[in-house]
């Protein structure tokens, strides 16, 4: 038996792994719930875990260094549609998207998935470019990488928030995949850009068929070379524990989610995304990885544009035994 630490955040779709009601074979796996800014610190620097949740843009960064520590499971664990994070100070003269070229917009960190997703988005659908944008980001990339030829960016100094810039008008917009203190407490200088942003979100992926991802799973790269075998029993556990909570959440006699209109939601869920409205596997998720790649590539984390089959091992990438 192959003893394995794991470290994912506080998921439904990992909680049967966590309890031990789905074990991965072969394995004795102990799960830690750990907030996902904690666990991709301590294993983009510390390589801590054996088996872990990983930021999408990390993997994709250590992967396009060469030798990668890890060796990627297609089972992604946070998955999220971004036009709900771009928000704009009411005096900057923004009033559509092709407006925030040439302005000075704050963000969180560059390289960070949700911003290389919003920020893919908004150059592709909408003409963004991010050379003749003025950049500010609270804090420095939690990997190395290389910003793009001729890109303007700084660091926040002290004192200075994101909230606080984009509220006072220090800057014209904000992407931030978290609600602003400002905007929460009702500022009339703050609206997002996308105002209906669900509707948005919907049309964003019925043209492209694209269903933005965050995380993926990882195994440590020694792990992999010591165990080959492993990377497939723990996706099967995955993908077993994943359906469980999918299970349970259309499970109407007591919602397993404190939202009240849980049944309406899952049923207009269905309806716009099919039964498999949260999918695991390589194929089926090929086109939302081959525009992350893209974007990643765009955005200076890789110097080259990587094969989507590079970011998984060759095990599961044929999902063909879990049919």
């Amino acid at each position: 038996m192959l003893g394995l630490t794991g470290a994912f955040g506080p998921y439904d779709r990992t909680e049967a792994l966590r309890t031990g009601s789905v074990r991965p074979e072969g394995i004795d796996l102990t799960c830690l719930t750990l907030s996902p800014p904690e666990i991709f610190y301590r294993m983009c620097r510390y390589q801590e875990f054996e088996i872990s949740e990983m930021s999408l843009g990390s993997h994709c960064f250590f992967l396009g260094q060469g030798e990668s520590p890890f060796v990627g499971i297609p089972a992604f664990l946070s998955r999220v549609f971004r036009h709900s994070m771009v928000y704009i100070n009411c005096e900057s003269r923004i009033e559509r998207p092709e407006d925030l070229s040439g302005k000075r917009i704050a963000i969180r960190e560059w390289g960070q998935t949700a911003f290389v997703w919003i920020i893919g988005i908004l150059a592709e659908e909408h003409g963004l470019d991010i050379l003749s944008v003025d950049w500010v980001q609270e804090s420095e990339p939690r990997v190395p990488l290389h910003y793009p030829a001729g890109m303007r960016i700084r660091t926040m100094q002290k004192g200075e928030t994101l909230s606080g810039m984009l509220d006072s008008g220090l800057v014209d917009a904000a992407l931030i995949h978290q609600i602003p203190a400002c905007y929460r407490k009702g500022s009339t200088r703050v609206r997002r850009l996308f105002e209906d942003f669900k509707m948005s979100e919907i049309d964003y992926y019925q043209r492209t068929g694209v269903y933005p991802i965050m995380h993926c799973a990882v195994v440590r790269t020694d792990v992999h070379r010591r165990a080959p075998w492993a990377l497939r029993s723990l996706y099967q556990a995955l993908c077993e524990a994943k359906a469980l909570a999918i299970e349970n959440i259309q499970d109407c006699g007591a919602l397993s989610a404190s939202v009240p209109l849980l049944p309406a939601v899952i049923e207009e869920t269905r309806t716009i995304f099919g039964e498999d409205f949260w999918p695991y596997g390589m194929e089926v998720n090929r086109k939302t990885v081959e525009k992350l790649v893209l974007y990643a590539n765009q955005q200076g984390l890789t110097p080259r544009l990587l094969e989507v089959e590079e970011l998984f091992g060759e095990s599961v990438c044929d999902d063909s035994f879990l049919s």
